[in-house]
């Protein structure tokens, strides 16, 4: 195509900003991930193209100068209307309401329908990050990674709290698909930078809670990736800050987020000691975690730090004075909403301790009402083995089959990341012993 024919297409080009940049790009036969690069990934710009995001005049500078174009190709687009402040008002408060029911998917769709006619970057942010949440709560881990990513462009304007809020999550969200290295660079860098963060617009004291959730991030990264020695002392340090308390705040534990920090600082703790086979010093950290109600934590964090309990009572024999069934229970007694991702990984707890205690029937039950709803890779074929087990146990081979070709499927589709080699080698386990079982009977 000559020059003379490009600039004739690129007047006919499509009126919305998506489609002009699929166009410009098709044009110059490039991938989206030949587009990408520094601050620009591939999922971003395919999420561009799409409509589902408004670019930042930044962006549109930085697409204009890959793409060899003026940034004034780009100007007198569709892109939708200014929200106005009062609109914007009206649909955070109905973004709060369906949280407090227990329904984030129906939160998601209004954030993912106000987001776009949102131009003010801290508006941005916030509607991006509430979305990146509320993916979270579903069990959306990859959907979590994307949404943090596309957040890198808005930074500049923002307040610095923002970066390190933003860097701890896509942390987080990192370490449960399994990259474990990328997370803990990414926890480093989140806790550096809310070291940093005390000024004439940020005390000390404010700061105290990223810190310790940015220390979570690095300590949990660093205990997945088997690198306990470094978790640990992580740890140490997290708790110093617990025990120190915020500077000039007292009255911090007054304070739910200030609380909330000091609890998951005890709680991975906790799981760290638990790994080094330190059960006494865990159990100790475990109990300070669980001693907090409810009210002071959000009923989120109260309900996740029992299963966690269960789960080092369970694998680990850790010593508690309080049992397995006691804890679940209690989440029972304070479930957030029906369907939640809460209720299935009480689910999937409920039927490791039945099946600890040879209830089958029972262990079958809760494993199909934890597939019924949301969970993570990991959880969801943790919950398929335990089917495909329990039914060999109980004779019942057609589910035991179903639910293995559902596991190998799951398996199949995915991301690589999201799936340990452990339990791969599980998956093996139980595909050779079905194989085994079908031959006997043969």
């Amino acid at each position: 195509m000559t020059s003379a024919d490009r600039v004739s297409a690129e007047r006919e080009l499509p009126a919305t900003f998506g489609d002009r940049l699929r166009a410009l790009r098709v044009s110059r036969g490039l991938t989206q991930r030949d587009l990408a690069g520094e601050g620009l990934s591939s999922s971003y710009l395919s999420r561009l193209e799409s409509g589902q995001r408004t670019p930042t005049p930044k962006v549109v500078e930085q697409l204009a100068a890959r793409l060899g174009v003026p940034t004034e190709s780009f100007a007198g687009l569709d892109n939708g209307t200014r929200v106005s402040g009062g609109e914007f008002m009206v649909g955070v408060a109905r973004v709060m309401d369906l949280l407090l029911e227990g329904r984030p998917d129906a939160a998601l769709e209004v954030l993912d329908a106000l987001r776009e006619n949102v131009r003010d970057p801290r508006d941005r942010w916030f509607c991006e990050y509430a979305a990146a949440a509320c993916a979270s709560k579903l069990g959306r881990t990859q959907d979590v990674a994307d949404r943090l990513e596309a957040l890198e462009p808005m930074y500049r304007g923002l307040p610095a709290a923002a970066k390190v809020v933003t860097e701890t999550h896509n942390a987080a969200a990192l370490r449960n698909l399994g990259r474990f290295r990328e997370a803990a660079e990414l926890a480093q860098k989140a806790l550096l930078e809310a070291e940093g963060l005390a000024n004439a617009d940020f005390s000390p004291g404010q700061a105290w809670p990223l810190r310790l959730r940015a220390s979570v991030a690095l300590a949990s990264s660093l205990a997945e990736a088997r690198r306990i020695d470094e978790a640990l002392q992580v740890c140490a340090r997290g708790i110093d800050l617990v025990n120190a308390g915020p500077p000039d705040t007292p009255d911090w534990r007054d304070r739910s987020t200030f609380t909330e920090a000091a609890v998951t600082m005890h709680w991975t703790y906790a799981g760290a000691l638990t790994r080094a086979g330190f059960l006494d010093q865990a159990s100790e950290q475990i109990q300070a975690a669980l001693a907090h109600p409810a009210e002071a934590i959000g009923n989120d964090l109260w309900c996740r730090v029992r299963i966690t309990a269960v789960f080092m009572v369970l694998n680990f024999d850790l010593p508690l004075p309080v049992s397995p069934e006691t804890l679940l229970q209690e989440v029972t007694e304070l479930r957030r909403a029906a369907n939640s991702q809460v209720d299935s990984q009480v689910a999937l707890m409920r039927s490791a301790v039945a099946v600890r205690g040879g209830d089958l029937e029972s262990a079958l039950d809760h494993a199909e009402r934890a597939l019924a709803g949301p969970l993570d890779t990991a959880d969801q074929m943790r919950a398929l083995m335990t089917v495909v087990r329990v039914s060999a146990q109980l004779g019942r081979e057609e589910r035991r089959l179903s639910a293995l070709d559902e596991l190998l499927q799951h398996l199949d589709s995915a991301d690589p990341d999201e799936v340990r080699p452990a339990l791969l080698k599980e998956v093996a386990s139980l595909s050779v012993q079905t194989l085994r079982d079908q031959r006997a009977r043969a």
